[in-house]
């Protein structure tokens, strides 16, 4: 498949670095009750341990992709067949559209907690969307850039998390290591969704100009986004005591309410409108790569589908509107990502290496 592709069509491998950390850095950031629920004060320690994991499914992805003959789709056709991998794709595609909903949706209610109460979700969600879709339908190279931009412009907006500091804490850290094994372990399981969307790798590595030389670029952004969670936990964590975490909504939100300048006195209404910069690479990357998986299966009109795909979202996003139902929407999702990418990835990988064996027997 990438022979196909234009040369006008491909990024250089360490753009890889931008599109896995802008994706991974999202909506999970900004409360972490799920977190904390398990390991309490020591769910940095968990999140460390979640990102050592993710560099090791890095490597089995990357061992998956060397071996195929493209992106996921036409890996799973390569190895099940037109039906079956077609079947298996579409399912991935309905995970990306999934994660896409799930991003944005949390992200309006964000919105209507902390600005806009009587906020319309469906009407944001077209809006958002829209803006979206224009730069999808531009191709990968206008939504790498995308993601280039909200890796610049989350670097400010990262440091306001140092203000809190001087109301810090530290005794909150204390003991270390006070909670046992299997406690940090449901801790990093809950912290799955925050460091996913390495996955989106499966979709644009036939857009990657020699696409093995990104694979040391894949694992720094791994390590940069670890380390800005890890950050972010800590200070939320000096800052709050576990009781009182549990019962904040959007916690870290809430951290920026301490800012003030005298010329700006609700600095978290800010923080909020500065946030879409962080969040819009999300949508842009699972929307392409849904866009993109569709249309490579079934080969419809490209512009109709990303009419399609606004449609079914923008109505989820009117279907969905108390609180209740949008944490179940984020539980799900974090547990469907968490099977996806400690189960299905490392299947994948011992599937592809059996079935070619096989084939390369016959």
């Amino acid at each position: 498949m990438r022979n196909l592709l234009k040369e006008n069509l491909l990024i250089s491998p360490f753009l890889v670095f931008y599109l896995i950390h802008s994706m991974q850095t999202g909506i999970s950031v900004l409360d972490l009750r799920g977190i904390s629920k398990s390991a309490g004060h020591d769910s940095w320690i968990s999140i460390i341990i979640s990102g050592l994991s993710i560099h090791l499914l890095i490597f089995i992805l990357y061992r998956i992709l060397n071996k195929g003959q493209g992106d996921l789709i036409a890996i799973h056709k390569e190895l099940f067949g037109k039906w079956v991998g077609g079947f298996l794709s579409l399912l991935f595609i309905l995970y990306l559209l999934m994660l896409c909903f799930t991003v944005l949706r949390s992200y309006i209610e964000i919105i209507q907690l902390w600005v806009f109460p009587q906020l319309t979700p469906w009407f944001f969600s077209l809006v958002l969307l829209i803006a979206a879709g224009y730069f999808v339908i531009n191709g990968l190279r206008v939504v790498t850039g995308i993601c280039f931009l909200s890796t610049l412009y989350s670097i400010p907006i990262l440091l306001t998390f140092l203000f809190p500091l001087k109301f810090a804490h530290f005794s909150n850290l204390l003991p270390v290591m006070d909670h046992s094994f299997r406690e940090l372990i449901d801790s990093a399981r809950n912290a799955t969704l925050g460091l996913s969307g390495f996955e989106l790798l499966f979709m644009y590595y036939p857009f990657i100009k020699h696409p093995k030389k990104s694979e040391k670029w894949a694992h720094l952004a791994v390590i940069v986004t670890t380390l800005v969670y890890v950050f972010i936990a800590l200070v939320t964590f000096v800052f709050y005591n576990q009781g009182q975490l549990q019962e904040i909504l959007w916690g870290t939100i809430t951290i920026w309410k301490i800012i003030e300048f005298p010329f700006f006195e609700r600095f978290e209404h800010l923080g909020i409108a500065a946030w879409i910069f962080i969040v819009l690479p999300n949508i842009c990357l699972t929307y392409w790569g849904a866009h993109r998986g569709i249309v490579e299966i079934f080969s419809f009109n490209k512009k109709l589908i990303l009419s399609v795909i606004i449609i079914i979202l923008v109505a989820a996003s009117g279907l969905i509107e108390d609180r209740t139902s949008i944490e179940a929407l984020r539980r799900f999702s974090g547990e469907v990502t968490f099977f996806f990418v400690y189960g299905y990835i490392p299947i994948l990988f011992i599937l592809q290496r059996l079935i070619l064996k096989l084939r390369g027997g016959k």
